[in-house]
């Protein structure tokens, strides 16, 4: 299976900031998703724009196969990924901004995938939020999904500063803005 790995956003509730280069416990969120996809030995393309320029050029470093979306948006870029390697089978999208409490959960969420007899599976916290993992299959277009649930003791997504303080996060990055 294919990872479609999104580092494209803004980081606007972050005060622009490039979320995937972040670093909690040493490591950068990017790491995390680079980890876990290793781990469920899956190939990945990650999905970058003209907001996260300093994420490409880390992934380029690391020899990983980058292309930049268009920067319009979450879906935008996922089509835009989906037709420029004309993906035809089931694939995960993964977020670049998680933290993962428990190793192994990406391939916890393809297992699963594969019991169920939809043809797309989303991984949600228990009050419906959206975690940041799906998987599609591009073949039925618009598809009816099952959900899986998880927990922010699982894996968290971050989007604000406090989730990078439920994470015990610090750095120069300031909640008014700039590094």
């Amino acid at each position: 299976m294919l990872a479609v790995v999104m580092c494209g956003g803004k980081g606007s509730r972050l005060n622009f900031v490039e979320k995937p280069m972040i670093e909690v416990g040493g490591k950068k969120l990017i790491d995390f998703a680079l980890k876990e996809v290793e781990e469920a030995g899956l190939e990945a393309i990650f999905v970058t724009s003209k907001f996260t320029k300093k994420t490409e050029s880390y992934l380029k470093n690391l020899g990983c196969e980058v292309v930049r979306g268009t920067g319009r948006g979450y879906m935008e870029d996922l089509f835009f990924a989906i037709e420029e390697y004309s993906i035809s089978k089931p694939f995960l999208a993964l977020n670049s901004d998680l933290y993962y409490y428990k190793k192994g959960f990406v391939s916890e969420v393809i297992a699963e995938y594969f019991k169920i007899t939809s043809p797309a599976l989303s991984v949600r916290y228990e009050d419906g939020r959206p975690v940041g993992i799906n998987v599609f299959d591009p073949f039925f277009g618009e598809q009816e999904e099952e959900i899986f649930i998880t927990s922010e003791k699982v894996v968290l997504n971050v989007d604000t500063f406090e989730d990078l303080k439920v994470l015990g996060w610090t750095s120069t990055l300031k909640e008014g803005g700039g590094w």
